[in-house]
């Protein structure tokens, strides 16, 4: 069986073929599939160990930094959402590492998870307003506010949350 052999210096047809739009969102599709599946179930994972908790913690706090820090450098967010984040996750850090001090903890609660829910739906649409891929001036006018409704909310939601843990705190606070 002869073997038919790419010209060295020339593209095959399949790498040809491979490199079209089409065809490269279609791997990105099952890459990127593929790397949520791990990251779901690695995340599952790690938060049942004490380091694995702390380092999702920390996952969770750098992918909002960035996320958020693009987002208004891009001027698809107001500045002001950067330092609302910033200041009530460095206020529930605060409340947690005094807590640990004094021998308790606060536990997240499932609102918080809504909260952090709502906020990442925003994270996941921010390229799409950015890229706008769509060629579709309405699609995108909507994406763009309900990421923005959806960014404002879940920081608003975060809020409550970090409120919610403060009278946790109180209650417990040099109870124990």
């Amino acid at each position: 069986m002869d073997e038919v052999r790419t010209p060295a210096g020339t593209r095959s047809e399949f790498h040809a073929d491979l490199l079209l739009v089409p065809n490269l969102i279609s791997l990105g599709r099952i890459l990127g599939v593929c790397v949520a599946a791990a990251l779901y179930f690695l995340h599952y994972w790690m938060a049942a160990l004490i380091l694995g908790a702390l380092l999702d913690s920390l996952a969770d706090i750098l992918a909002a930094l960035v996320v958020i820090t693009v987002g208004v450098w891009a001027g698809a967010w107001p500045p002001y959402l950067l330092i609302l984040w910033g200041i009530r996750d460095m206020g529930v850090l605060a409340l947690r590492a005094s807590a640990a001090q004094q021998g308790f903890t606060i536990p997240t609660i499932f609102f918080g998870k809504i909260a952090m829910n709502v906020t990442g739906w925003s994270y996941i649409i921010l390229p799409f307003d950015l890229v706008r891929p769509f060629h579709h001036a309405q699609l995108e006018h909507w994406l763009h506010w309900l990421g923005l409704v959806g960014i404002h909310l879940g920081i608003a939601l975060q809020w409550i949350v970090g409120y919610l843990y403060l009278r946790q705190y109180a209650a417990r606070y040099r109870r124990d």
